[in-house]
């Protein structure tokens, strides 16, 4: 039981460094973001938060259920966050190719890109959120 804790900690923090550290690097960058790295940092941390929270339940101590039901709402907004950035984005580029292969001359339009940034601002915001309430909230 402790092993399987041990790992699952583990599995939630590699999830959150994805998060947090992708969000750090890219916060600036106006096109191109990691989405796949969101998305899954978010399924991580979505996946292996649920089994955590399962353990705790089965553990003596009571857990704090408001506090684990807010940090899985905002898990569950990060992740949807992430994954329509990431399908808006595969869309985008599969559109720019698909004109390129047709003989059309693309310009990359930054502009485009900028309307995924609000999705990856929200994604990475969220999950700093997140990483202070577990670390703050007792």
């Amino acid at each position: 039981m402790d092993f399987l804790h041990s790992l699952l900690l583990a599995v939630h923090f590699v999830g959150v460094s994805m998060l947090v550290g992708t969000f750090v690097l890219q916060m600036r960058t106006r096109a191109n973001h990691a989405f796949w790295a969101l998305l899954i940092g978010a399924s991580l941390q979505l996946v292996s938060g649920v089994g955590l929270y399962g353990l705790a339940m089965a553990g003596d101590d009571e857990p704090n259920h408001m506090k684990l039901g807010i940090k899985t709402l905002i898990a569950l907004v990060v992740f949807v966050a992430a994954l329509v950035g990431f399908l808006r984005q595969r869309a985008i580029r599969a559109e720019r190719a698909t004109l390129t292969a047709n003989g059309a001359n693309v310009v990359a339009d930054v502009s485009i890109e900028r309307k995924l940034g609000p999705f990856f601002h929200t994604a990475g915001g969220l999950a700093v959120v997140n990483l202070l309430i577990a670390v703050f909230w007792r």
